[in-house]
């Protein structure tokens, strides 16, 4: 039997429109807790990275603008979560003058589209904050108040405000975060945000990522917001990585800890790429190290991966092997990561069907689907994930039958 391929979010418990949804990080957790009453719909620009999502079977409304939807749109009507990882680069950069000064714009701004009482009022403001946004040279600053204007839309305008925010970028945006979590706390919500060290969850790879998480409470806003707390020893150069306590007999890839138990050592990049790359090896990064650009970073397969980025097929890899004094040493180079590989460091199942072009920008920008796991379980339930999880996560395959696959596949 088959079904005519649909754009709309199905009404659910947990009904989750996802902005700048890139190749689906946080969709493909949504769909692992499916049972929890958890559903996904992904806004997204991108014809590469929909073709990804097409494929993986994740559901995308058909407009792929942010700015042209909005909550009361029939496509994300029913949604009651609201997640999103806006781009930030026009302010990313430290200590770039015209970084902080976009910063500075968009605390500004989003000021402007705070505390109003009915929908007319925060039309006339955003009216004039999308104005001021427009005649800016980056127009990537203004991305990053979207959220914000759907999370205001929704409560007056649609009548019937997000249930739960999420929202995740690069630390630089930290300070947007704060900033935000003093404008929910005023509409209504309990908010909070930290960073998030993503080894510390399991995922084969050292990531920071700044989180938000907003639950509406309206008479409780001060209350303390619970985050994921890690499962996993952080990785830190020189440090010895912890004795495993895990046998991995279930066939799980990624070590968990036990219920009131030490942690789980860090997953290494030899964990995750076991089944491709069994012996040692010493992976040299792109970037420079230590502010010099010829000093190139180096992990062995026993560390976790640097950061994986859009030019994560730049990375060397050669052999480690024992040298003539003892001491480990390079070999002969190694064929570099494959996208399969790629993915993998950023936890997202061997079967994921990478799609089009630039398949190295959609993995180096998407957030790690364990982490997803975590952090939207912490945030809708209120718990950590359910062990199954992962497994169903490593596990996970498109089906051949999904429309959305076929549709995929046809391009």
């Amino acid at each position: 039997m088959t079904h005519a391929p649909h754009h709309s979010l199905p009404p659910a418990k947990f009904g989750i429109v996802d902005l700048f949804a890139g190749p689906g990080g946080l969709d493909i957790a949504a769909v692992i807790m499916r049972d929890e009453g958890v559903e996904s719909v992904g806004v997204e620009w991108d014809p590469a990275t929909r073709a990804t999502r097409a494929a993986a079977g994740l559901l995308t409304t058909e407009v792929g603008d942010v700015a042209e939807l909005g909550p009361c749109d029939p496509s994300v009507v029913h949604a009651t979560v609201l997640t999103g990882g806006p781009p930030c680069q026009s302010f990313s950069v430290a200590g770039s003058r015209k970084g902080h000064k976009a910063l500075d714009d968009v605390l500004r701004l989003a000021t402007r589209l705070a505390d109003h009482e009915d929908g007319a009022a925060f039309d006339s403001a955003w009216s004039e904050v999308k104005a001021e946004t427009d005649a800016m040279s980056d127009d990537r600053t203004g991305f990053v108040l979207q959220p914000l204007r759907w999370i205001m839309e929704a409560k007056l305008k649609r009548g019937r405000p997000y249930d739960v925010v999420v929202l995740e970028q690069v630390p630089t945006v930290m300070p947007v975060w704060k900033h935000y979590v003093k404008i929910l706390r005023r509409a209504g919500y309990a908010a909070d945000a930290h960073v998030l060290h993503s080894e510390d969850f399991g995922v084969p790879q050292a990531r920071r990522r700044a989180v938000l998480i907003a639950q509406y409470d309206p008479e409780n806003v001060h209350r303390k917001v619970r985050f994921p707390e890690a499962t996993h020893q952080r990785y830190k150069k020189g440090a010895e990585r912890l004795a495993s306590t895990h046998d991995h007999q279930d066939g799980s890839l990624f070590p968990t800890s036990r219920d009131g138990g030490a942690l789980q050592p860090w997953v290494s990049m030899g964990d995750a790429l076991r089944a491709t790359r069994p012996d040692d090896f010493v992976m040299v990064s792109n970037y420079g190290s230590g502010g010099d650009p010829k000093k190139r970073g180096r992990r062995t397969s026993d560390d976790p991966a640097p950061t994986i980025t859009g030019k994560v097929r730049r990375n060397r890899l050669f052999v480690l092997k024992e040298g003539d004094s003892g001491a480990k040493e390079d070999g002969e180079e190694l064929d570099r990561l494959t996208f399969e590989e790629a993915g993998l460091l950023q936890s997202f199942p061997a079967a994921y069907p990478w799609r089009s072009t630039d398949v190295a920008q959609q993995i180096g920008n998407a957030i790690p689907p364990r982490l997803s796991l975590h952090i939207l379980s912490m945030a809708l339930l209120r718990k950590p994930p359910q062990e199954k999880w992962y497994s169903l996560l490593k596990e996970w395959k498109p089906t051949a039958s999904s429309p959305a696959g076929n549709e995929a596949e046809n391009k």
